[in-house]
């Protein structure tokens, strides 16, 4: 073996090895939370259809659960975060997309859905995919109990309250903001 081809051996396996190293520091680094899986049931009403859908993921090694208030008859992925942002403003904080990376999750806190003095915290998300194609929202209470639990007290309240937001605002355009 010459001189040369010794150099490029040394090289080729230091090289394999470099890219070992980051395959497995890339797999650690996105493996603290993972999307399992999810449960879904799809109601249709006159005004939309939508689903309630529990997701479930793995973080730290803990599996949690929440469910998601999906929309399917939308114009966009967006439109659960248009119509946040149309009734309460700029969100309070973003999030990496659940589902999708190029759509960043909206985050709106303290917000006032009701007469009364509960302050929810809103996650807006949604997904466009040749499979699948919604909008989506989180909702938790003050307590942080999950607003879509089958056993909430407010559950069929907070979905029509949103059932007939998205409906009202599905058509508005922004052209002030960029999701």
């Amino acid at each position: 073996m010459t001189i040369s081809n010794r150099y490029l051996f040394r090289y080729f396996r230091n090289m394999k090895k470099v890219i070992l190293i980051l395959i497995v520091i890339n797999y650690i680094s996105c493996s603290s939370t993972k999307k399992a899986d999810h449960k879904e049931s799809k109601i249709k009403s006159t005004s939309t259809e939508y689903g309630v859908t529990t997701n479930y993921a793995i973080v730290n090694k803990d599996t949690i659960s929440f469910n998601e208030l999906r929309f399917y008859k939308i114009n966009s992925a967006l439109d659960s975060m248009k119509s946040m942002y149309i009734e309460y403003g700029t969100w309070n904080n973003i999030s990496n997309g659940l589902h999708q990376e190029n759509i960043t999750r909206k985050i709106w806190k303290n917000i006032k859905l009701f007469e009364n003095d509960e302050k929810f915290t809103i996650i807006a998300d949604g997904k466009e995919s040749i499979n699948e194609y919604f909008t989506s929202l989180i909702v938790f209470d003050s307590n942080g109990n999950d607003c879509f639990e089958e056993n909430h007290p407010l559950k069929d309240k907070i979905v029509e309250l949103f059932s007939q937001k998205i409906k009202k605002n599905k058509n508005k355009r922004l052209n002030t903001i960029k999701f």
